[in-house]
């Protein structure tokens, strides 16, 4: 991507002593002749065996001849361009050299042509002789191909700005700022913002660099780009925003609910908050362009759309029959599968069955490091990275042997093809050539991977259509697993490395099929806890000292939290106002004689820190109170019976003329 045309970078005696220093050798010649051996080093030499041993540059004027020399020899010194490719490349040579003698004879260097006027001379040419500016699937051809590489990796090359000085930011090349190593977005472009506005916008991005991710931050420029748009059309006057009123911006908002009606409510509500960020950084560093009107007044919480919460039916999690496809898929050994894959999509099979095992974000796999992703201790193995989303250092989730067998297999490869040059951060899925040398695979890359599998092996959802797979799905379905089958939500936020409570209770959601047989495993044991009167229109209690709870209603209305001794029965709207003393005197709390040894274990450590806090009377009074409530508890499930704190039966039961039934 060409900054502003606005700008001309152009040759400087650093730039051209580094061109001199590049082309040595072979790398001088007019002609490359592929089969000397200064050429092995690329994949050349003598046994080079393409018909095409040679690569010609005495078809370009001689004035840039140096450039386009020195534009493949470092694309084939940093393994960004293979030579076969580079001469693909040359093949293009001709028409470009006779297009430049046509409409640019007397240039000295290539980035003088202006880029979107030279893009278009140099299309119409192509056309007007016949020869095709796009391949068959409407990409470009690989005439216009090399027309774009060589001048954007010119104009960079000369291009000595400071890069937040540029219209296009690269992050790579700013010290601190976030980006994803998996993701080929690393570019922030600013050439929609109006150019009197652009210097404010510049800033308030260089401030936000430090804390906001590229997707983020290019995400925020999209929604201060539709305001100085709408700013530049309706008060062209304006050189700042000192003069603006919430008149205006109700304006405004007509304005962007009607460009942006497609968008949801939550990626809207990101636009619009883009501009208020935008307008608080400009008035708390006390900028003159900012708003004379305080913030409260020019935007109210009314003006943002309203984001429901998701709920459990809006998880989206991959169903158990595309799960059961899928495995049976990468279970089968890759040459009796038919089509067969080919080599470049076998090596994202260990990635997909990493997804599939540890729900980890795509991002997260792809952070890990050869050296230290595999842990194995004499409790087991453990996959471990670092989580840059929750900034979490080296996170760890147990594995299994077979698990921990191909990572080692993976780990291996990686580390025999690794260099310092190819392989710098030493990550374990990684590319050690082509243009992201030295970064790992991309998410999109598995992403398509996946859904080609789809089509190709026939993978397909409850309707029988093809199912279209998504990497963060993976993360949902590995969290709905681990609350079906019983892990304590404390684990399960500390398996995926969340920052709140919140993000982990988005995967507390019992499957249907799951309560269903635990509850007619109940049954067997035990009879029901209630009769129906279907004449009578009422249900009446059958045996109060029944242990059994329906589990049916409990689905309807009750939590049914598992908790370390039992089930927490509170309500979906209540909180829970036993933090001091955690469940043993809540009133919703619910255990079994199965939960007889758990407690006889508590017991035994609570005994242990009364003694360790004999001299201590304020700590020792509170837990010999919980020693009590421990006796207690624990005596009842000895007898055989089971413990509900004193609302359980309120909740299910009200008491009316003397008997209880239950509630509607």
């Amino acid at each position: 991507m060409m900054n502003n045309t606005a700008f001309q970078p152009g040759a400087t005696t650093e730039k051209t002593a580094v061109i001199r220093n590049q082309l040595k050798g072979n790398f001088e010649k007019d002609v490359w002749v592929l089969t000397d051996p200064f050429f092995e080093t690329y994949g050349g030499g003598s046994s080079w065996n393409n018909p095409k041993k040679k690569i010609t540059f005495k078809h370009l004027p001689s004035a840039i001849q140096h450039e386009f020399k020195f534009f493949l020899a470092s694309q084939l010194a940093n393994e960004k361009l293979s030579l076969k490719t580079a001469i693909s490349y040359s093949s293009s040579f001709v028409h470009l050299s006779e297009f430049l003698k046509k409409y640019y004879q007397n240039i000295t260097s290539i980035v003088e042509i202006p880029y979107n006027l030279g893009l278009m001379k140099y299309k119409t040419y192509l056309t007007d002789i016949g020869v095709r500016t796009t391949n068959k699937s409407g990409y470009n051809s690989i005439h216009t191909t090399v027309f774009n590489s060589i001048l954007n990796n010119l104009f960079h090359f000369y291009d000595t700005r400071d890069e937040i000085e540029k219209d296009i930011w690269d992050l790579r090349r700013i010290p601190n700022a976030r980006y994803t190593m998996n993701s080929a977005g690393y570019l922030i472009s600013f050439e929609k913002i109006p150019i009197k506005f652009r210097k404010i916008v510049k800033e308030y991005c260089s401030f936000s660099l430090t804390y906001l991710s590229q997707s983020h931050l290019a995400m925020q420029l999209r929604g201060i780009g539709c305001f100085m748009n709408f700013v530049q059309k309706n008060y062209p006057d304006w050189k700042d925003f000192s003069q603006l009123k919430r008149e205006d911006v109700e304006r405004y908002l007509i304005y962007f609910h009607q460009e942006n009606a497609s968008l949801s409510p939550s990626y809207r509500y990101k636009l619009l908050s883009s501009v208020k960020y935008l307008f608080e950084y400009l008035q708390r560093s006390e900028r003159s362009e900012s708003p004379l009107k305080p913030i409260s007044s020019l935007f109210f919480k009314e003006d943002f759309p309203k984001i429901t919460k998701q709920n459990e039916n809006q998880i989206k999690h991959i169903p158990e029959i595309v799960m059961n496809q899928l495995e049976l898929l990468l279970n089968q050994n890759p040459k009796e599968v038919t089509p067969l894959m080919d080599d470049n999509e076998k090596e994202y099979v260990p990635i997909v069955i990493l997804l599939m095992a540890t729900g980890w974000r795509i991002s997260d796999i792809l952070n890990l490091r050869f050296q230290s992703c595999l842990i194995i201790t004499d409790k087991g193995y453990y996959l471990q990275g670092d989580i840059p989303k929750t900034d979490v250092k080296q996170h760890r989730v147990p594995i299994d042997k077979d698990l921990a067998r191909i990572l080692q297999s993976i780990i291996e490869q990686t580390k025999e093809r690794s260099t310092k040059e190819n392989n710098p951060e030493g990550y374990l899925f990684v590319r050690t050539r082509g243009k992201r040398r030295g970064k790992p695979f991309t998410g999109e890359s598995i992403r398509n991977a996946l859904n080609r599998w789809a089509v190709r092996y026939n993978i397909l959802d409850l309707n029988g259509n093809i199912y279209h797979f998504g990497n963060h799905a993976f993360r949902h379905t590995k969290g709905v697993e681990l609350i079906n089958i019983g892990m304590n939500l404390t684990h399960i936020m500390k398996w995926f490395a969340h920052a709140s409570p919140e993000m982990t209770l988005m995967y507390a959601k019992i499957a249907d099929d799951t309560l269903r047989i635990e509850w007619e495993k109940a049954q067997e044991k035990k009879r029901p806890l209630l009769r129906v009167d279907l004449g009578g229109a009422r249900v009446s209690e059958m045996d109060l000292d029944e242990d059994l709870i329906h589990w049916e209603y409990i689905q309807s209305n009750i939590e049914a939290v598992r908790v370390p001794l039992g089930y927490c029965l509170a309500s979906k709207k209540e909180g829970c106002p036993y933090v001091i003393t955690p469940c043993l005197t809540c009133p919703n709390f619910c255990t079994t004689p199965d939960n007889l040894p758990d407690f006889d274990r508590e017991i035994k450590k609570v005994e242990e820190h009364i003694e360790m806090t004999r001299h201590f009377p304020i700590y020792n009074e509170k837990t010999q109170e919980q020693l009590t409530n421990l006796t207690r508890v624990r005596d009842q499930l000895s007898e055989g019976k089971t413990h509900r704190g004193a609302s359980a039966k309120r909740t299910l039961l009200q008491v009316q003329g003397g008997k209880e039934s239950l509630v509607k």
